[in-house]
């Protein structure tokens, strides 16, 4: 009897042996190849497929929209001659340009004095980018006032909130004057230093 149960660990002491080996042998190896081939999240697509860094004419054809085109040293601005669709608004859309690459985008909207608007927006904003965060109004104006120096009032920046993206583009939405509101889309390279306000999973 006691020779049977001895053979029997024997047995299952090889068998277990034998499975460590092959685990060894094909699934670690392949998690070590995994892990070298993870993929960089997917760049950030505005409406009709414009990406970051494209120039001017590359937006035009894309939007397909007739623009007025303003320029300023090394800055540009494309603004869309008619309102565009927005979710279920419509708003003034303008496409800003560091030496000809894309650098930012606005949506500026009209505020009917309706809040339930902003609301929805909000909502919207989250159901495609997650969380939202609450954003600095001096970092908005820093940004704006590159382009439209002073055009922004710190005071009348109001109700911030802010998203990223997966790529880190940074998303904002605020009021900037009583009876108006806007979306700014940053690229990642603008995100404000320091942070503490944005998403931070996986780091």
């Amino acid at each position: 009897m006691r020779k049977r149960i001895a053979a029997a660990l024997t047995g299952l002491i090889v068998l277990l042996t034998a499975c460590t080996g092959t685990a060894e042998g094909t699934i670690i190896p392949s998690l070590r190849e995994t892990i070298g081939t993870q993929q960089a999240p997917p760049a950030f697509s505005f409406r009709g497929g414009i990406g970051w860094n494209m120039t001017p004419e590359q937006v035009q054809t894309l939007e397909n929209v007739p623009m007025t085109v303003r320029s300023s040293g090394d800055w540009s601005v494309s603004v869309a001659g008619s309102p565009v669709q927005v979710s279920r608004f419509t708003a003034d859309l303008v496409f800003m340009f560091f030496q000809n690459q894309l650098k930012m985008i606005t949506y500026e909207f009209q505020s009917d004095g309706n809040t339930l608007n902003y609301q929805y927006l909000v909502g919207a904003l989250c159901s495609v980018y997650g969380d939202r965060h609450d954003a600095d109004p001096a970092v908005i104006k820093a940004l704006m006032d590159q382009i439209y120096p002073d055009r922004y009032r710190l005071d009348l920046i109001t109700q911030p909130h802010s998203w990223t993206a997966p790529d880190g583009t940074c998303i904002y939405l605020y009021y900037f004057t009583a009876n108006a509101f806007a979306i700014l889309y940053t690229p990642p390279e603008l995100a404000p230093q320091g942070g503490g306000t944005y998403q931070t999973n996986g780091l």
